[in-house]
């Protein structure tokens, strides 16, 4: 009885060791400035975060070097991501250097369950102030830049429209666009849109990015990307006599006009290239290690890249000496989107039959070529080995090898003709001359019922045709979650579910796509007589989109009532918003 007591309290006291250490596991203190880099006259903040604890006997760093223009500011809070919630207590100063140079922020401690947590010291760079530099520089200005200027045909190019301000920005317009002639455009989600602070030109600006599109080549030379343009407004305030007056000011701003040159690939080219540009990765799945001749042997190939997938064209995985080769099936070609860029993806499936017995080792390869090297490449991601048997004659596999045969030339015998029958007749008595008397009649005719039809279009309410166009190509938007839906792929369903609903949201209400927010949607949805279930609906269902896409909460079982909710939705914004908005 004394050893079992010993033994349960040993077990006790290694649980609550474990509990113990997983407690402190989840708490953190960290210190993090705003910014690294600053000019002398701007100013910065320092924070400190205790996550998952209460804690007590804060000692915040001295701040030597900076003067302390308001702080400590206390706030508390919690969150939940991925149905684990966490808790945070922050302080946070508003900070002033006193000279330049790089300037140190020493480490800070705090007392949380029972231990002292301490934060990593930070520096900052404090740069003069150049007045000369700064004096013709704008408040506000936009910019379009490129991953990089020179490319080659179908490489995977990343442009970002980028905001650098100064002022108290409150709306953002987006007016015109490039229309990217000469290009194959994919736009860009998961990109990084939170404000950054940079020295530019001797100013210190607010930097964002509002959109990213990645650019695939599709011809060489010099191509012209021309300009966006965007009405930025801006807070301002107007005094007079005593009192200030605030206003929205209405900033035009555009871009430059961008030149991208566009290489050929090198010639001569490898035998079997596959068409891809960038860089590639290839799994390949066989069905089977035991087969006779008589089987077919089904290979699944997979290919990721960076470059444009549609591009991609098949390849002989196998052996043409050993093997023949089917045309394979393509089972899935879409585009991912990444932190990094687009990430095209194909997968093949083919069929090949093994043309006699033996032992056959097989080294699918794809070549491809890889833009950093600028050479063509080979790539072999596996080796495996296939044993073939002899077989008896009776084929196990049904192949659609149809083919589509020309139709033959062949003349006619000639016959007599039945009596009182001659070649030739009189022209009047045929129904070709009166066709042919009447046709340029009827062509009048038809060219002015054609231009009252086009008056008629004319003249129709531009909203009303704007609004026809948004349900049409909503109905055609969600037709590409279809393939999704049906193949259980939650990630790229809901992609495509996304992309539906916010590209009819833009075409019938003419919203720019940097204004296409949760909270902006919501607005235009009410302006326009959607009542308030209908923009829950929308706040419902677009989150749902974010939490697969991003939270990675993709679950399948719930497809189809996110298909029929999309349908829905177009269903009753088309009704609850047919007057005017």
């Amino acid at each position: 009885m004394r050893h079992l007591l010993a033994l349960l309290l040993l077990l006790c006291t290694c649980v609550s060791a474990q509990k113990l250490a997983a407690q402190h596991q989840d708490i953190t203190f960290v210190g993090e400035v705003s910014k690294t880099k600053m000019l002398k006259n701007s100013t910065l903040e320092y924070k400190l975060t205790l996550n998952n604890a209460q804690g007590s006997e804060l000692k915040p760093p001295k701040f030597t070097n900076f003067i302390v223009l308001r702080g400590p500011m206390r706030s508390l809070g919690t969150s939940i991501l991925n149905g684990v919630g966490t808790s945070y207590l922050s302080y946070s100063w508003q900070l002033q250097p006193k000279r330049t140079g790089k300037l140190a922020i020493g480490p800070a401690s705090i007392r949380a369950s029972g231990r002292t947590y301490r934060t990593n010291s930070k520096a900052v760079e404090v740069l003069d102030v150049d007045e000369e530099a700064a004096a013709g520089t704008p408040d506000d200005f936009l910019l379009a830049e490129l991953s990089t200027d020179t490319a080659f045909v179908g490489q995977q190019i990343i442009l970002n429209l980028n905001l650098y301000s100064t002022t108290n920005v409150i709306s953002r317009n987006l007016v015109q666009e490039p229309s990217y002639d000469g290009f194959y455009a994919q736009p860009r989600r998961q990109y990084d849109g939170r404000p950054r602070a940079v020295i530019q030109n001797g100013r210190e600006y607010q930097r964002r990015t509002l959109l990213s599109i990645a650019l695939f080549p599709t011809k060489s030379g010099r191509i012209t990307i021309t300009p966006y343009r965007m009405i930025l407004g801006a807070l301002r305030y107007r005094g007079n006599s005593g009192y200030s007056r605030r206003f929205t000011e209405q900033i035009p701003l555009n871009t430059d006009s961008l030149f991208v040159y566009v290489s050929e690939l090198p010639q001569p080219r490898p035998p079997n290239f596959s068409g891809g540009v960038g860089e590639y990765r290839m799994q390949v799945q066989a069905d089977r290690d035991q087969m006779t001749t008589d089987d077919a042997l089904t290979l699944r190939i997979t290919v990721t890249g960076e470059g444009d997938i549609e591009r991609l064209e098949t390849f002989p995985p196998v052996s043409e000496e050993d093997w023949n080769i089917y045309d394979p099936n393509i089972i899935s070609e879409e585009f991912l989107d990444s932190p990094t860029g687009m990430l095209g993806r194909k997968i093949f499936e083919f069929k090949v039959v093994p043309r006699r017995a033996g032992v056959y080792t097989l080294r699918p390869k794809m070549n491809y070529f890889d833009v950093d090297s600028a050479n063509y490449v080979v790539h072999t991601p596996s080796t495996f080995k296939i044993n073939v048997a002899a077989g008896d004659g009776n084929t196990t596999y049904e192949i659609d090898t149809m083919t589509t045969e020309e139709a033959k030339l062949a003349l006619l015998p000639v016959t007599d003709l039945p009596a009182g029958k001659t070649y030739g007749s009189t022209l009047t008595g045929r129904p070709l001359y009166w066709g042919l008397f009447l046709l340029p009649l009827l062509l009048a005719g038809g060219l002015i019922g054609y231009r009252r039809y086009q008056d008629h279009l004319d003249n129709r309410d531009p909203i009303a045709l704007a609004r026809e166009r948004a349900a049409r190509a909503a109905t055609e938007r969600l037709k590409v979650a279809k393939p999704h839906l049906d193949n259980v792929a939650p990630r790229a369903f809901y992609d495509a579910v996304e992309g539906a609903l916010l590209g009819y949201l833009r075409d019938k209400f003419q919203l720019p796509v940097a204004d296409l927010t949760r909270r902006n949607i919501r607005e235009k949805l009410s302006s326009a007589g959607a009542n308030e279930s209908l923009t829950e609906r929308y706040d419902q269902l677009l989150q749902r989109c974010e939490m697969a896409l991003y939270a990675g909460q993709d679950k399948a079982d719930d497809l189809a009532a996110a298909y029929a909710a999309a349908k829905d939705l177009i269903t009753d914004t088309e009704r609850q918003t047919s007057g005017e908005f």
